[in-house]
């Protein structure tokens, strides 16, 4: 793909799932990695990214620069979260969740009810260790979902394919794979950004407590909300 949508806005750097994994990487599987749940702004500002950090951005130059600020701004977002993972003051990896944005068809939703798992991405030279698993791991363990939805917006765009030597199909078999293992099931919709390539997709998690009336309005926003 050589240009995005008009709809899509590559400065939101935490907004549609990038560079994941690579299971074909594994030169720092002895690596010492820390991991911090609901990081706030004050210690991510503190942090430097990894240079292999910069997915969204498609590995610009200032790629890793611009994705550092936008963990700093979902972290200070109301019902934002960001998980990281660190090797001293390195940022490696990171997982964010926040509100659906303001334009987002899902914004109509009860704020808090519904979260958009806006980012998991794990620096080349550090994945193949399991870092987006265990990430994964410590945001799902607890009953914090339990009663809400969060949705994911896997746009072809920001995959890095070239990191990974993978091909679309490859890419996006390994995202179904990952999220599946964590409650996620693929849902046909209309949105725009989504329907813009046919390998993206949109993922969701029901919690098990989220209550029924929640389910049918995120259903009922799936299709027909485009006009043509």
């Amino acid at each position: 793909m050589n240009e995005l949508p008009q709809s899509v806005n590559a400065e939101k750097a935490h907004s549609a799932l990038g560079g994941a994994t690579n299971p074909k990487d594994l030169s720092v599987q002895k690596v010492t990695v820390e991991y911090i749940d609901r990081c706030t702004p004050a210690v991510l500002v503190e942090m430097v990214p990894a240079p292999g950090v910069g997915a969204f951005s498609r590995y610009s130059p200032q790629a890793a620069a611009r994705q550092h600020a936008a963990l700093i701004t979902v972290a200070g977002l109301a019902y934002g979260r960001v998980l990281v993972a660190h090797q001293g003051r390195q940022l490696v990896a990171y997982l964010t969740f926040h509100p659906p944005e303001g334009e987002c068809r899902w914004a109509s939703l009860p704020c808090g009810r519904i979260l958009e798992l806006g980012g998991i991405e794990v620096a080349r030279g550090y994945r193949g260790i399991g870092l987006a698993r265990r990430l994964m791991d410590l945001a799902f363990a607890p009953p914090d979902f339990d009663d809400i939805i969060v949705y994911a917006q896997a746009l072809t765009w920001c995959w890095d394919l070239e990191g990974t030597g993978m091909s679309v199909a490859d890419y996006r078999q390994m995202m179904l794979r990952l999220f599946g293992s964590y409650g996620f099931k693929s849902y046909a919709t209309d949105e725009p950004n989504i329907r813009y390539d046919q390998s993206s997709f949109l993922l969701a998690r029901m919690g098990p407590k989220t209550p029924p009336s929640l389910i049918e309005a995120f259903r009922a926003l799936l299709l027909g909300q485009e006009k043509e």
